[in-house]
């Protein structure tokens, strides 16, 4: 694996575990992103959350149509 890919997969990994866990930005008063980019942080996780939701009801779904059929 090239150094390039390995750092995209390691960023993949870092992101993925940063958006799996409790939203926490982890701002400080001496480094505190712009309004911008705070609100594109939040809306990332957001969505992120409410794909793993939608995941989840789909697979809740299923598993009751079975049970019934």
């Amino acid at each position: 694996m090239s150094d390039a890919s390995e750092q995209a997969e390691a960023h993949a990994q870092l992101w993925k575990s940063q958006m799996q866990g409790d939203f926490n930005p982890g701002y400080t008063r001496t480094n505190m992103p712009s309004p911008e980019a705070r609100l594109a942080n939040a809306s990332e996780y957001a969505a992120y959350q409410l794909g793993q939701i939608n995941r989840n009801i789909a697979r809740l779904v299923d598993i009751l149509e079975k049970h019934e059929g």
